[in-house]
């Protein structure tokens, strides 16, 4: 079923070692199940084989994952192997990309893959925080609120109320926002509302927020 062949260059690139072969220039007129069934009957001469994959989908044709237990075995087939003719066709082997499903099942650390390619898309992704418009500020005398002024009698107050706020704002955003003009207090906001109360040392620092 095997004939000799030559065993070309081994180019390793920036694959480090490990338990699994990435086989690839199969024939790909063999079905999967004999297929598989041969390259077991090969790559078990070199170590203990504990899974090979291999799919007859289009895509996937002519290549195949050969596992082996222990990294040492998958080291001297690859060096035995590559270029090897088998099945009238001579062979690239090199170690694979990615850690196989059973091998990640073994050292617990096998994510479903829609879950793996979900969190490696997230960590594509940018960065960004919310974009915080500047609210509009109303006169402290407007505000209805026990520790400023009387709006009914025209009073000042070292409170301000700010209202139209983005709807994903926090008061840790809006403490950020007004903290950096002299006085500030304290940001409260009234969650479900789009409004907070932004409180100053005193009238004349509050009212000079006013716009």
């Amino acid at each position: 079923m095997f004939r000799p062949g030559g065993k070309g260059g081994i180019n390793y690139g920036d694959i480090p070692p490990n338990q699994t072969l990435y086989v690839n220039n199969l024939n790909e007129k063999i079905k999967v199940p004999e297929l598989k069934n041969c390259l077991l009957e090969l790559f078990s001469s070199y170590g203990e084989v504990i899974d090979i994959v291999a799919a007859g989908s289009l895509t996937k044709k002519g290549q195949a994952f050969v596992v082996f237990r222990d990294i040492s075995c998958a080291t001297n087939a690859l060096r035995a192997l590559n270029g090897f003719v088998f099945l009238d066709k001579p062979m690239k082997i090199n170690y694979c990309r990615t850690k196989s499903d059973i091998v990640a099942h073994e050292d617990g650390t096998w994510k479903p893959r829609a879950k793996l390619e979900a969190q490696k898309e997230e960590a594509k992704r940018p960065k960004t925080t919310p974009a915080l418009v500047p609210p509009k500020t109303v006169a402290p005398k407007m505000a209805a609120h026990p520790a400023g002024g009387d709006a009914a009698d025209g009073q000042s107050s070292n409170v301000l109320f700010v209202e139209n706020l983005p709807a994903e704002v926090n008061e840790v955003m809006l403490t950020m926002l007004f903290r950096q003009y002299p006085g500030f207090q304290e940001a409260r906001l009234i969650k479900g509302r789009n409004v907070a109360f932004i409180e100053y040392a005193d009238e004349l620092q509050a009212r000079d927020r006013c716009g």
